[in-house]
């Protein structure tokens, strides 16, 4: 266990350092590499997307904290976004 543990690891450190890099492709790298290791896709898909909720959420408290949100842009983002979300579904 401690062996597939370091693996997974290593696996998100690479590809939050590309994400870093790009600004994207962290989910193509870690959700290719999980279901290289012979993960079932949709577990695969669960973790990389619980792992961005944790990443996503650690970029806005840091975004937050230096003052770089345009509150007035996010009020406006935020309705549109939701009630996107409800004529969508």
């Amino acid at each position: 266990m401690p062996a597939d543990f370091l693996i997974l690891f290593a696996i998100g450190f690479l590809a939050q350092l590309i994400d870093g890099a790009l600004g994207m492709a962290f989910g193509i790298v870690s959700n290719a590499a999980l279901l290289t290791m012979g993960i079932p896709p949709a577990h695969a898909s669960a973790v990389v997307h619980t792992a961005e909720i944790f990443t996503t959420g650690a970029s806005a408290a840091s975004h937050i904290y230096h003052r770089n949100v345009d509150w007035r842009l996010v009020r406006r983002l935020g309705i549109a976004g939701v009630l996107g979300a409800i004529l969508g579904a």
